[in-house]
């Protein structure tokens, strides 16, 4: 990434990578995932993940979740040659790569039908994009890791492609280039900054992609009671548990119950304080 600070980027600065999951039409859940951890430590991830690319025959190619676990008909190579043991044994090499060098992940899960339930003037300040509103609840969850952190110090935030023109494109510019000039040090923008790139040269949006998969994979299993301890055990998909099992993982899974409480607290402040707006970003 560029150096905009002046600063020594290799040992200061933090690098985000936001991927997403089911933002087409057909799906019912949109997903917002990423990433966080120094410059350092994703150069390692790059070393690390294309060490196992060479040695597992997939070296040149970026890792989709969707073309890994595809039909066999679908004829996406190498994965389609692949047995179930060969895939297992690959996905636990890349969680590996992934939990070693990551410093802490961040996903958003909600039901595409319980966002376009909620109030229209909600939805108005919050996004039209599903993905959107995911986003900016990532943020916070950020934030609150920031503050936690005590970190301080300047992050690149990077999201898979998107065309300019896209929808998706121009209401994440608008959120993070909207943040107001005081707040900016908060989330790391005052010295950071955001961008789309593409996954095949930017490889730590193909750890996000899988985040991101196993989120859309598991939000469904949880709808609409939301994630609940005892039963996790049964639920969550194995890969997904390489990830979490004794990581540093902040995850919201936006069931109705806690949209409906979120919705209440809005109302709630508008009687006291009028027209509800998010003070933050």
């Amino acid at each position: 990434m560029l150096d905009r600070t002046g600063k020594d980027w290799l040992i200061a600065m933090y690098e985000l990578y936001f991927d997403d999951s089911g933002t087409s039409a057909q799906s019912q859940i949109a997903v917002a995932a990423c990433y966080i951890s120094r410059k350092r430590g994703w150069d390692e991830f790059v070393k690390e993940w294309d060490d196992v690319a060479y040695q597992e025959g997939f070296s040149g190619q970026a890792f989709h979740m969707a073309h890994f676990l595809a039909p066999k008909e679908q004829q996406k190579k190498p994965w389609c040659d692949w047995d179930a043991d060969k895939k297992k044994h690959v996905y636990s090499r890349l969680a590996g790569v992934i939990n070693t060098n990551k410093q802490i992940g961040i996903a958003v899960a909600i039901p595409k039908d319980v966002y376009a339930s909620l109030p229209e003037r909600i939805r108005k300040y919050h996004g039209s994009e599903h993905y959107t509103f995911a986003v900016r609840m990532c943020l916070m969850r950020i934030l609150d890791w920031r503050i936690k952190s005590q970190i301080t110090l300047p992050m690149q935030y990077v999201f898979d492609w998107e065309e300019p023109w896209t929808a998706k494109h121009q209401e994440i510019s608008s959120l993070m280039g909207g943040v107001h000039e005081k707040l900016q040090p908060f989330f790391g923008l005052d010295g950071g900054g955001f961008s789309f790139q593409h996954k095949e040269v930017y490889k730590p949006l193909q750890a996000a992609d899988v985040l991101a998969w196993q989120m859309n994979n598991y939000m469904p299993k949880i709808y609409p009671q939301g994630e609940r301890e005892e039963d996790m055990e049964r639920l969550l998909h194995p890969g997904f548990k390489l990830l979490r099992m004794y990581q540093e993982m902040d995850l919201g899974f936006f069931a109705e119950p806690n949209m409906k409480a979120w919705v209440q607290k809005i109302e709630e402040y508008e009687e006291t304080y009028g027209e509800y707006y998010d003070k933050t970003i």
